[in-house]
């Protein structure tokens, strides 16, 4: 029979081992996060590009007033 002692010695490394192992998990999902978000801002960006022609290029009109707003 054992002691209590010991009782209390296998269940601390039985604890021990099921925290290590958390650990263990939880620094693998930081590693893969860490490494997803880098392969994710490596993708190639879609660039677009916006031109807006003007009829009145040389006429300077602002809706609402001057440019202060006034």
């Amino acid at each position: 029979m054992d002691s209590f002692a010991t009782e209390l010695l296998k269940e601390l490394k039985a604890s021990s081992k099921r925290w290590f192992i958390a650990f263990c998990v939880m620094v693998a999902l930081e590693l893969f996060t860490i490494i997803g978000f880098i392969w994710y801002i490596t993708l190639p960006v879609e660039e677009t590009s916006i031109t807006q022609e003007s009829d009145n290029e040389s006429e300077n009109t602002v809706i609402g007033g001057d440019y202060n707003g006034e």
